[in-house]
């Protein structure tokens, strides 16, 4: 089918406008040490312990009253022309998932049991990114000396073919993990890595999806670890870009992508393939990225309209920017209903901005302000 037709598809099951922040998704509630909650009208879940505690907490908080929309997948898949092949990429997806460790495959059972959920279901959901793309997502960094808070701003649409009510099951879950850095991810379940996050050491990482690279890397390496919980590896064990980089390079990536992240200081962008790890420092104090690679060793093409606008703001001259700001020009590059979060991370202040939709794009939607640092437990 193509992919146009495709899309038009999805959008006709379902997507439809609806009120920011529906609290009949997610119902307030408490399980073991885990409890879910609304802060400014977002339903954020904090979860606590061993992998198996936070796992069940995340089964019975956020994945049961995900249910209706988990139980959509076979359809998905069949607008998507992909039924036929749900065993084939269910398996890939196992073999990767059977790369992680024991603690995060623990954390993924105890889910699908206290969700009351098909495991198989959790699997293809922390996979999919890395044997099917689909998404198109934007970030701008602004390091200090382009801040109008002097302080790094990062700024993050995330862009998905729409399906559903998707974008209204937008959920902000705080891991708790004993040992580890707490962290948060800006989540669809049942997605229980990272594709949007910030750890308590303030930094931050979002993903971006990328089809093919010039060093001849495979689609897929299934012998790599999926991207979602290598970037939960990385918010877990490390505090800045330097450390992240050198895990990154570490454990073994399965598939093409670019990596946006901040910490404390600055941000920078990974550009990585199961080959290589290129890194591309800000300009004129931005970096940006979108789904395309840009370094030498990498790129195919840089025709992209969204990387156009952003790069605008890499000129010497160019205003200082504040969150309103970065918001502003999140918006200048929304792709419309695909644009189903739009969020704003303070590394410093540990502070999330943040605003979901489904069926008109979420920065049109104001920003609600969660602070993290005591749903972290800093002190």
């Amino acid at each position: 089918m193509p992919r146009r037709l495709t899309f038009a598809l999805l959008f006709a099951l379902g997507a439809t406008s609806s009120a920011f922040g529906q609290a009949t998704i997610y119902p307030a509630a408490k399980h073991g040490k885990g409890e879910l909650k609304y802060i400014d009208q977002i339903p954020v879940a904090v979860l606590e312990g061993t992998p198996e505690e936070i796992g069940e907490q995340y089964g019975a908080l956020v994945v049961k009253p995900a249910e209706p929309l988990l139980k959509t997948i076979p359809e998905f898949l069949k607008a998507m022309g992909l039924a036929n092949r749900y065993p084939e990429l269910l398996k890939a997806g196992q073999t990767l998932i059977d790369h992680t460790s024991p603690e995060f495959r623990a954390e993924l059972a105890a889910a699908a049991k206290a969700g009351g959920t098909d495991l198989d279901l959790l699997v293809f959901g922390n996979t999919m990114a890395d044997i099917y793309k689909l998404g198109g997502c934007s970030t701008v960094v602004v390091e200090p000396n382009r801040s109008a808070t002097g302080s790094p701003i990062f700024g993050r649409n995330f862009d998905w073919p729409p399906y559903k009510n998707l974008g209204d099951h937008t959920v902000v879950v705080v891991y708790k993990p004993k040992g580890k850095h707490a962290f948060v991810s800006v989540d669809i379940p049942p997605i229980m890595g990272i594709i949007s996050g910030m750890n308590d050491a303030g930094l931050c990482l979002t993903m971006n999806e990328i089809k093919s690279a010039k060093d001849g890397s495979p689609t897929l390496d299934i012998d790599g670890v999926p991207l979602a919980y290598l970037y939960r590896t990385v918010l877990e064990e490390c505090t800045t870009i330097d450390e992240a980089e050198a895990l990154m390079k570490k454990l073994k990536r399965p598939t093409a992508a670019a990596v946006t992240l901040c910490d404390r200081k600055g941000g920078a962008v990974f550009e990585i393939t199961p080959k290589s790890v290129f890194v591309r420092r800000s300009v004129e104090g931005v970096c940006c990225c979108t789904n395309h690679f840009r370094c030498d060793e990498l790129v195919q093409s840089k025709e992209c309209w969204r990387y156009r606008n952003l790069e605008k703001l890499q000129k010497s001259d160019a205003a200082k920017l504040g969150v309103a700001e970065v918001a502003k020009e999140l918006h200048g590059v929304s792709q419309f209903f695909w644009t189903m979060q739009a969020m704003v991370f303070e590394p410093k202040p540990l502070t999330l901005h943040l605003a979901y939709a489904s069926g008109s794009s979420a920065t049109k939607k104001p920003l609600r302000k969660i602070e993290l640092a005591e749903l972290f437990g800093a002190k």
